[in-house]
């Protein structure tokens, strides 16, 4: 079938992936970016709260240079920040994708494939520390910029820019006036990863990203999740993270699913 080798990129290309609307408002004065972090603080410290126990839905679209432009699938997300994070991606032929962080370890299934991968020291793979808070964050936009940042804010006609330093991190954040990240950059070790929040749903503190983007400096990953159903469950529960694999499939390490991939990626 044709579709197989697109299938078989999309499988394969999924753990990969596991990184503005501008307005002719005045740009704030300082008074009002006083006003700004205030409120761009509670809205992210509100959105942070519900990554405790937080169940998504959402409809995902991924490109770039390592997959080529692949059909969208669901999938559901479970997080208990900070540390723990399940995605499982479905298609109308079942479940494509199956994957668990649990602290800077991923443990993924790809059932259609009988491929198991598991990736030790994630946040080398990935170039982010702590990869579950950091997909949190990324779903539920709650960067919080320090102090310093806001002081040497940069006004522009749709909000501020923000730019600090967290160790060998640079980190970049353009922030709308109603308070809600627009676009986050992060630079570390000539790496660079983008989070874009094109759409938001909802108003005040109780607003929450609808369309984000997210894709590394090389464009070899470009994702769009398009959000469908957020819950904010109480407590995460122990079964949200158990990833089963087959006793008799040996899970591959990340080098070796690179060289898979480039395989697949030759033989288009």
């Amino acid at each position: 079938m044709r579709r197989a080798p697109a299938l078989r990129a999309l499988l394969l290309g999924v753990p990969l992936a596991i990184a503005l609307l501008a307005s002719c408002t005045p740009v704030p004065a300082p008074g009002d970016i006083e006003a700004l972090e205030t409120t761009a603080q509670r809205g992210a410290e509100k959105r942070e709260h519900s990554l405790v126990a937080l169940e998504s839905r959402m409809v995902v679209r991924l490109s770039g240079r390592a997959t080529g432009k692949l059909p969208a699938v669901d999938v559901q997300a479970k997080l208990a920040s900070p540390d723990r994070a399940r995605l499982q991606a479905r298609s109308i032929l079942g479940l494509l994708l199956d994957a668990a962080v649990r602290g800077d370890t991923l443990l993924a299934w790809l059932p259609s494939e009988r491929l198991g991968v598991r990736v030790p020291d994630l946040s080398d793979s990935l170039g982010v520390r702590e990869p579950a808070r950091f997909l949190g964050r990324a779903l539920a936009a709650s960067w919080v910029a320090p102090g310093e940042a806001w002081r040497a804010a940069t006004p522009d006609s749709a909000g501020v820019r923000l730019d600090w330093r967290d160790q060998d991190e640079a980190w970049t954040m353009w922030v709308d006036r109603m308070g809600r990240p627009r676009e986050l950059r992060l630079e570390r070790d000539e790496r660079s990863l983008q989070v874009l929040y094109p759409q938001w749903r909802g108003a005040g503190l109780g607003s929450w990203p609808q369309r984000i983007e997210l894709s590394d400096g090389d464009g070899w990953v470009h994702v769009r999740l398009d959000m469908e159903d957020t819950h904010h469950a109480k407590a995460s529960r122990p079964s949200w993270f158990a990833v089963s694999i087959p006793q008799e499939v040996t899970p591959m390490e990340f080098e070796d699913l690179k060289r898979v991939i480039a395989k697949v990626r030759a033989a288009h």
